[in-house]
């Protein structure tokens, strides 16, 4: 009798120890899809922390499962790896999440600078109209002039990288237009200023 309970006991330590032994297969394949998902979502774009974060815990989780492989069979341990398996999940639903997050966070600031830079045209044509004329000047002035109608027709590839949901680059485009504009009014604002002072 005492024979069978013993026996009992070891395949049931051989059972737990085969379980886990064996890799969280379904665990690993869901943490993969849901880094993948956050990728798909621009994570890198508008969440590039939470998905450094998310590659981290992937990378940490692909370290251990190595570690398990080089073990001889009887001794490897997947609950690590598990644990691992669902902490990468979770880092990279977050990712996704704040990807999500911080679209709509872009867009909104794309299309403000969008509306700012219409605004700058106007405030450089109305400065350029105003700007000193005199010896010397007239290139400066045609350059400026140059550099605001260019603004002008960049403005069209601003609208269409924020029709394609391409808010990263219609935010970047927004920002150099506007510095550009901005120096423009600055710059016919001292020229005015220099011939008062004279």
């Amino acid at each position: 009798m005492k024979r069978i309970s013993v026996l009992a006991v070891l395949a049931g330590v051989a059972l737990l120890s085969v379980a886990c032994a064996k890799e969280p297969t379904e665990a690993l394949n869901t943490a993969k899809s849901a880094l993948e998902a956050a990728k798909t979502a621009e994570a890198a774009d508008y969440a590039p922390a939470a998905l450094a974060a998310a590659e981290t815990a992937s990378a940490a989780l692909e370290a251990e499962l190595k570690a398990q492989t080089e073990k001889f069979a009887l001794t490897r341990s997947y609950t690590k790896a598990a644990e691992l398996a669902a902490a990468a999940k979770a880092a990279a639903d977050k990712a996704a999440a704040e990807a999500v997050t911080g679209k709509e966070q872009m867009k909104t600031e794309a299309t403000t600078l969008i509306a700012g830079v219409r605004s700058a045209v106007d405030a450089a044509k109305a400065a350029l109209a105003k700007a000193p004329k005199g010896k010397g000047s007239a290139a400066d002035l045609e350059a400026m002039k140059g550099d605001v109608a260019g603004v002008e027709t960049a403005l069209a590839d601003m609208d269409a990288a924020l029709a394609a949901g391409k808010y990263k680059d219609a935010k970047t485009k927004a920002e150099a237009a506007k510095a550009t504009l901005d120096k423009i009014v600055a710059d016919v604002q001292a020229a005015i200023d220099a011939k008062k002072g004279k």
